[in-house]
């Protein structure tokens, strides 16, 4: 028989758990804090509610990492902030329960946790992200599983989800956080520039190396490399990432002298992997190294009970950087907002309410709209425009259209292509070419 530790400071729910847990075959023993548990001996399973009277659900999950017990803990708790499950991820906790949930839910949890050898043990994180939905629940579990190891992640989602700030967290948080977390975007960089960027290169390497210059791999020795848009990765290049990550070794451009780096390696990508996969556009071995652990980090249009709270930590973000006086959202308006897909996610939402609060200045914030929604005006025009134009003015105006858009991108981002690149959700080398055929 198993034996499982319940500690529950309320009465009424110590008593129902202990009765699902007993009608299952375990023995229970049962208690209202730490403080009534002489030794943690014999014990399966501890199921620990992190809101205790007397002290944190999260003290003494670090007391027993620090002392040494290797027990298995479930966390309970009505409070799934992100920073309580993150904080009981990394200090040991193997799975999360929200409340409220059923005795079959908990019931699979412990069956699924006490059929397996031995359990995972984070360490410890903190970190902001907002969220208190089942789909970032599971994020906030994972964050903290990749924090406690040294395995390479990928994180996958929509643009505007917010994968740059959880690989940031996840460093931050890791054994490596004392060294320098360093970010290379693979579609900002022209192709022919890019493996000089990642793996360095030799003096006379090319026209323009003057001296030895490290690449992004050394520079982030000890540490973390973020490879951003990694599905953009041109195909020639992954073959000599994989090599990387299969033995930490790799060779400057131009140079004959084999190196080595410890670095712990994140990426991210708002693409299909396994598609590209399918078209022969991306290796199937480097995506399996790059996914030892996989989050999937959910669009906004999913999870809209963390909308509010969004809102309100932007408000407050927004008044600090501002000096204004917002003090919320008036009902009207966050039900407008909650009727939204937000199709640019967190970004364009944090976006949208930082225009608000300096609209509205103080007091209560009455619209909130996604700004793609201001420019419905526009769209009509548009429309106006085409319903009049003959057949054979399509292709030219089109190439009109396309050529004062970008002329216009082009001028707002002082030339950078790059930004101008990443403002159109493109490659910078395909914005070359698109340059090239508008004689631009």
């Amino acid at each position: 028989m198993k034996n499982i530790l319940l500690v529950e400071d309320e009465r009424d729910v110590r008593y129902a758990l202990r009765r699902v847990l007993e009608r299952a075959g375990f023995s229970v023993v049962d208690v209202e804090g730490p403080e009534q548990i002489e030794n943690l001996d014999g014990f399966n399973l501890i199921i620990l509610d992190l809101k205790l009277k007397n002290t944190s659900g999260i003290d003494f999950l670090k007391e027993m990492k620090e002392s040494g017990v290797n027990l298995p803990v479930v966390v309970i708790t009505a409070y799934a902030n992100a920073e309580n499950i993150i904080s009981a991820s990394r200090y040991g906790a193997v799975d999360i329960l929200k409340k409220p949930f059923d005795g079959e839910e908990l019931l699979e949890v412990i069956d699924r946790i006490l059929g397996e050898a031995e359990p995972e043990r984070p360490e410890d994180i903190d970190g902001v992200i907002v969220g208190e939905s089942e789909g970032m629940l599971e994020v906030f579990k994972k964050v903290g599983l990749a924090a406690s190891t040294n395995m390479n992640v990928l994180l996958i989602g929509e643009t505007g989800v917010g994968k740059d700030l959880l690989a940031r967290i996840i460093h931050e948080n890791s054994h490596k956080k004392e060294g320098p977390f360093v970010v290379i975007n693979c579609s900002a960089i022209p192709e022919n520039l890019l493996e000089a960027e990642l793996f360095g290169y030799k003096k006379g390497a090319f026209t323009g190396a003057v001296r030895d210059t490290k690449g992004k791999i050394e520079l982030a020795e000890g540490g973390t490399l973020f490879l951003d848009e990694i599905g953009d990765l041109p195909f020639p290049l992954q073959a000599k990432l994989l090599r990387f990550l299969e033995d930490r070794t790799f060779y400057r451009l131009g140079d004959d002298r084999e190196r080595r780096a410890d670095v712990r390696v994140i990426a991210a990508t708002n693409r299909d992997l396994k598609k590209l996969i399918g078209e022969g556009k991306f290796r199937e071995d480097l995506y399996y190294r790059l996914s030892q652990i996989v989050i999937d980090i959910p669009p906004l249009r999913e999870r809209k009970k963390d909308i509010p709270k969004l809102i309100d930590f932007f408000i407050n973000k927004a008044n600090t950087e501002f000096g204004t006086k917002v003090t919320g959202i008036e009902e009207e308006a966050l039900e407008e907002a909650l009727s939204y897909d937000w199709r640019g996610n967190v970004r364009e939402l944090k976006n949208a309410v930082y225009k608000a609060v300096l609209e509205t200045k103080k007091g209560r914030i009455r619209n909130l709209r996604p700004l793609n929604e201001e420019v419905k005006d526009v769209y009509e025009l548009i429309d106006m425009c085409l319903q009049k134009l003959p057949e054979s003015e399509y292709a030219s105006f089109l190439r009109k259209v396309e050529r004062r858009f970008i002329e216009f991108l082009m001028d707002k981002c002082g030339g950078n292509k790059s930004q101008v690149a990443k403002l159109l959700g493109i490659s910078r080398n395909t914005l070359r070419s698109k340059l090239e055929e508008l004689d631009l």
